[in-house]
């Protein structure tokens, strides 16, 4: 049965919010977004429409994707139905998304037993409002329409297996500055560290370690951090049997804390793309080779050293001493001195 009163959605909002043993906080930003869909209703046909998820998550002060997760289960409890599915603009050739349209049904309840008269009539009927009616294109049944648009996220409850897509590898001097980079970076220690199975929760992780990617630390300097203590000392691996390894993790980590000057200079951390400089330097340096060897290469070919080469290179030098030492001699002199010459 679709509710058309807003009194008694909220009410069966409130009813099945008691069912759920939920946490405080959880409750109350459900509880929102679904006083936010009520709020919304057509008070003649009970649509819900024009609401967006973007707005749904600011009313809830959460994401996208926990408003879907409210969504999925207020279907599941016989709650909400969705009418019509969202589209994006250019499935539906307009200027503008399409926001999905929602109603909220209720179990319809038995119809009461009509008493019988002495003369075996029923009684007459109570008279039905317009309330309760449902005038428009949705059905009274709260059957679901078909539809062509296939966008329904989280409606079947299962998550993605990622065991069998390869995970990212990262450099090891290279500092993460984004999300992405952060979990490359940890995916990459905890396989370093022989912590990348199923058993080790990759969130906890994250958390553990986001501190020291902001610090400016790198993989290869929190690998050392880890085996040793800021003063050198070297430390035993306690971490493949340990009962909780990412307490260890913590407690091996601990020490360092303020301490990251205190790594050897060629485990620090690099800001940027390192390894595409790497790359560059060696291109560089490959050309500069090249270059080189070409202008070696160009130059004119020197024969080896022979008899005749020898003994022209010996005349050639003894006629150019010759030819500086005519040059040298003093001019001659006058033959009477204070007397001109004849």
């Amino acid at each position: 049965m679709v509710l058309t009163e807003q009194v008694a959605a909220l009410l069966r909002v409130e009813q099945l919010l008691d069912t759920e043993l939920w946490r405080a906080d959880k409750r109350v930003r459900w509880a929102r977004i679904l006083r936010r869909l009520v709020c919304s209703m057509d008070w003649t046909t009970g649509l819900v429409c024009g609401v967006t998820l973007a707005q749904l998550a600011e009313v809830g002060g959460c994401s996208q994707r926990t408003v879907s997760r409210l969504l999925a289960w207020a279907q599941d409890a016989d709650l909400l139905v969705v009418v019509e599915v969202g589209a994006a603009a250019p499935f539906l050739g307009t200027t503008s998304n399409r926001a999905p349209t929602y109603v909220l049904v209720a179990p319809r309840t038995p119809p009461p037993v009509e008493p019988v008269t002495s003369d075996d009539q029923p009684a007459t009927q109570p008279e039905v409002t317009g309330s309760t009616q449902l005038s428009g294109p949705v059905d009274e049944s709260g059957d679901l329409p078909c539809s062509y648009a296939d966008n329904q996220p989280l409606t079947t409850g299962r998550r993605l297996d990622h065991s069998s897509q390869p995970q990212p590898t990262w450099p090891m001097w290279q500092i993460p500055t984004d999300s992405a980079q952060r979990s490359a970076a940890v995916t990459t220690l905890l396989a370093r560290i022989g912590l990348d199975g199923p058993a080790v929760p990759v969130w906890r992780v994250r958390a553990l370690l986001h501190q020291w990617w902001i610090a400016g630390a790198c993989v290869a300097g929190l690998l050392h951090a880890i085996d040793h203590h800021p003063g050198g000392t070297p430390r035993g691996n306690a971490l493949r049997g340990a009962a909780d390894p990412l307490r260890v993790l913590g407690y091996r980590l601990r020490p360092w804390v303020g301490q990251l000057h205190r790594l050897p200079p060629d485990l620090t951390g690099r800001r940027g793309d390192y390894r595409a400089e790497q790359a560059a330097s060696v291109a560089e340096r490959i050309t500069a080779a090249e270059r080189d060897r070409t202008r070696r290469t160009e130059q004119p070919d020197r024969s080896l050293s022979t008899a005749a080469a020898r003994k022209a290179a010996r005349a050639a030098l003894e006629t150019l001493l010759a030819d500086r030492a005519r040059r040298r001699e003093p001019a001659a002199l006058p033959r009477r001195l204070g007397g001109s010459a004849r």
